[in-house]
């Protein structure tokens, strides 16, 4: 709030580009007070908005496009990354071979864990509709 002339606060006025801005921030993994920073406003400013439920669900849904797009591009290169994790286990060094194989077991067991839930969504997302004999909001 600002001080009017009065001297009472009022609620002061956004400028078009600042909640463009405080976003931006928040979507690239900025704090609150470096959004603040980057749209010329207070962090309690942006606590603000994002008790706002449609600014915050903005924030999130854009977060989530860039995280898809960051995700597209990692299983992109997956093979490539295989590729080194294979070649690292055929090495001469007795270390780089164990911290290869340890790298591809626990990510055998973090992507089996993740199709495992993910077909129990789908599974619990189809009983849910009428095809599956669920409710549906």
């Amino acid at each position: 709030m600002e001080q009017g002339s009065d001297g009472h606060e009022r609620a002061r006025a956004r400028r078009p580009d600042e909640d463009e801005l405080i976003t931006a921030a928040l979507v690239v993994g900025g704090t609150y007070a470096e959004a603040g920073t980057v749209a010329g406003v207070s962090e309690r400013t942006v606590r603000r908005r994002m008790a706002d439920p449609e600014f915050a669900a903005e924030v999130s849904r854009r977060r989530g496009e860039r995280v898809a797009g960051i995700t597209g591009q990692l299983v992109s290169i997956g093979p490539d990354a295989i590729d080194v994790i294979r070649d690292c286990m055929a090495a001469d060094t007795a270390g780089v071979r164990l911290r290869a194989a340890q790298l591809a077991l626990a990510l055998g067991v973090q992507f089996r864990h993740a199709q495992e839930l993910e077909a129990r969504l789908v599974a619990l997302e189809t009983a849910r509709t009428p095809d599956g004999g669920g409710q549906v909001d």
